[in-house]
């Protein structure tokens, strides 16, 4: 893993590889206080390898209150059970989430049967956007299957939250807790998404600095052509155009596949490396911050020249999806 870290250092990717995983739902904390770099780790719990089916009822389950775009839910009357449950409260038309995928959800947790959350992207206001591998069984298994567009209530069970880990004293979380969430599902990104097969090319393979290996709407891996000339500057090569909407500006988060190497292919990294979909946020100061105004779904080729200490790198991006910044920040 030493050879991926100094490529993505040299990107300027500190938290990011990995950032994917950072995001813990559970933990009561915000995006910028639970990033990591590429040689640190989280503490969110690994699911286990046996998925559950989550049963699909709204029978005992509490009901969603929403006031001035805060969401919370109300106990009365509920009554709390001992399986993984998911209440659909309105099903939308979407992609089904699966247990691979990354997730942009709003959400707020709650202790079964406590009157205030533990943890709350409505009241962040910002969305959140975490891999299912990353966090624990029960958001795992209870999202899955569930449509974008939905929003669903889903109760999790000790054994498939924090009981294993003995709860979660951080954020409020006995080990023997049931812990309930209400989930707006908004999209879902698949670990292997890659860019608009029918996007238009922009620039011929040809007249690349790199070979690609891989078809528009496939992951891709790159090698720097032997006698190609270095970059004197950072430089973004768009490869091929898609029509989606074109990724914001100043605190948009931008999501995409890469393939990179230095330029005398000695070392290289994927995103597959990392589980898949990697994601930054434009105005961070690194390369990326290029894929400002280019549409989801395109190819693109960043280039970084050397300094002397590392080497010039060549990335090769599919951009893959974006999420907007909070109203205050756009």
């Amino acid at each position: 893993m030493q050879v991926t870290r100094r490529i993505a250092a040299a990107f300027a990717l500190t938290a990011l590889v990995l950032a994917g995983c950072s995001d813990d739902p559970e933990g009561g904390q915000s995006a910028e206080e639970t990033q990591t770099t590429a040689d640190e780790t989280t503490d969110t719990p690994t699911p286990d390898e046996d998925q559950v089916d989550a049963v699909i009822s709204a029978e005992g389950m509490p009901t969603v209150v929403e006031e001035d775009g805060i969401v919370t839910l109300d106990f009365e009357g509920a009554s709390e059970p001992d399986v993984l449950q998911v209440a659909v409260v309105d099903e939308g038309s979407g992609t089904a989430v699966t247990r691979e995928d990354m997730v942009i959800v709003d959400y707020a947790g709650m202790v079964w049967g406590s009157d205030a959350t533990f943890d709350s992207s409505y009241e962040r206001g910002q969305p959140m956007s975490f891999p299912l591998s990353g966090v624990v069984q029960g958001w795992r298994d209870g999202l899955a299957g569930q449509k974008v567009g939905s929003r669903v209530i889903v109760s999790v069970p000790s054994e498939l939250g924090y009981g294993p880990m003995g709860g979660n004293a951080s954020a409020g979380i006995g080990e023997d807790d049931t812990i309930v969430f209400v989930v707006d599902i908004i999209d879902t990104i698949a670990p292997d998404a890659a860019g608009d097969p029918e996007a238009a090319e922009k620039t011929a393979i040809e007249d690349l600095p790199v070979e690609i290996d891989g078809a528009l709407g496939e992951p891709a891996s790159i090698t720097v052509r032997d006698g190609a000339d270095e970059p004197e500057d950072e430089t973004s090569i768009v490869v091929a155009e898609s029509d989606g909407d074109v990724v914001g500006g100043l605190g948009t988060t931008v999501y995409f596949q890469y393939s990179a190497a230095t330029w005398d292919n000695s070392q290289n990294e994927s995103s597959v490396d990392f589980g898949g979909v990697q994601n930054t946020t434009i105005g961070s100061g690194s390369v990326f911050d290029h894929l400002e105004g280019l549409p989801v779904g395109s190819r693109v080729l960043l280039l970084v020249p050397g300094n002397g200490e590392t080497p010039a790198l060549a990335a090769l991006v599919d951009i893959v999806g974006q999420l907007a910044p909070p109203a205050d920040e756009e």
